[in-house]
């Protein structure tokens, strides 16, 4: 009974933080923006037009122009990438040398520590249904309280949870990688294989294990949190920290290796990075019409600081 306790407790304590980042970034940010510039506030009209409306059609062209960004990126390499993913490639080529001994010794910390099971099955829904309804309340309560930002967080969020699910599957599907509890913490890669041999009877989801869904979830939200809201140095930490904790519960859950993780944490924040900077990119070229006299002129509009307002 008292463990049943304590692990309602626990997701209550994890729910109450989503709120609190949620609600937390949302409430700050009006009031910081109606002490700026009061201006802003009363007249609809002073924030950019394609700022104001967000429409199923705009919202899709947005998607697939994001996905193209995303699925050309390795050809649009420079130099400056050379060193992080030498960095990423040495700190992966590790992880997965070190990953079932790393595994082991996770497992048995949890087991010798059993609080360390009933925070990581509270927190990990948070890189799961938990991430969807973050993304939800940004979207639901920026329309209520007509906050542009709040509603941008909780669309782009959804769009890079969505983008990084398709990248994070289609890795998913070439690695076939064995997740921990299939062998008992045996690691074993199946390649291509993996993706027909979890069809089969006993074995869905038993080999798609790198990288993880859940890490890439949590920090796809986390990422795209923190963007919109730079200017608050807390709403960062507190997105980011809870998509920490998402992501080390999928290996004390027995779901993920390590380096799944890292791997899963690292394609979050870089997609939802080309979301946010693609949306900014756009929100910054706005259409400009002028009349005077007998000319009529059709122009751009290049917004230093879209999200402002």
């Amino acid at each position: 009974m008292m463990a049943l306790n304590r692990g309602k407790s626990l997701r209550a304590g994890t729910f109450s933080l989503a709120l609190a980042l949620v609600f937390g970034s949302l409430l700050p940010a009006s009031a910081s923006v109606r002490s700026e510039d009061p201006a802003q506030t009363g007249d609809k009209a002073a924030a950019p037009e394609n700022g104001e409306r967000l429409t199923l059609k705009r919202a899709g062209q947005g998607f697939l122009s994001d996905a193209g960004r995303i699925w050309s990126s390795p050809f649009r390499l420079k130099e400056r990438h050379v060193g992080p993913l030498i960095l990423f490639a040495a700190t992966t080529g590790l992880l997965l040398a070190t990953d079932e001994d790393t595994h082991r010794g996770l497992k048995t910390f949890a087991e010798e520590n059993g609080w360390v099971g009933d925070v990581s099955s509270a927190i990990t829904t948070l890189g799961g249904a938990g991430a969807w309804a973050a993304a939800g309340l940004f979207f639901g309560a920026g329309v209520v309280m007509k906050d542009i930002r709040a509603r941008d967080t909780g669309y782009l969020a959804v769009n890079a949870i969505l983008q990084s699910f398709l990248v994070s599957h289609t890795i998913k599907g070439l690695s076939g990688r064995q997740r921990p509890l299939a062998a008992d913490g045996e690691d074993h890669w199946s390649g291509p294989a993996g993706f027909f041999k979890r069809y089969a009877s006993g074995n869905y989801g038993l080999y798609d294990s790198f990288p993880s869904g859940h890490a890439a979830t949590a920090f796809s939200l986390a990422t795209v949190v923190a963007f919109q809201y730079r200017h608050r140095t807390w709403v960062g930490v507190l997105a980011y920290s809870l998509a920490a904790m998402a992501s080390v519960s999928r290996v004390t859950e027995d779901r993920h290796w390590m380096s799944d993780v890292v791997a899963g944490a690292v394609l979050g924040h870089l997609v939802a990075r080309v979301v946010v900077l693609n949306h900014q990119k756009r929100q910054r070229l706005v259409p400009v019409l002028g009349c005077s006299g007998r000319s009529v002129i059709v122009g751009f509009h290049y917004a230093l600081d879209p999200v402002r307002r």
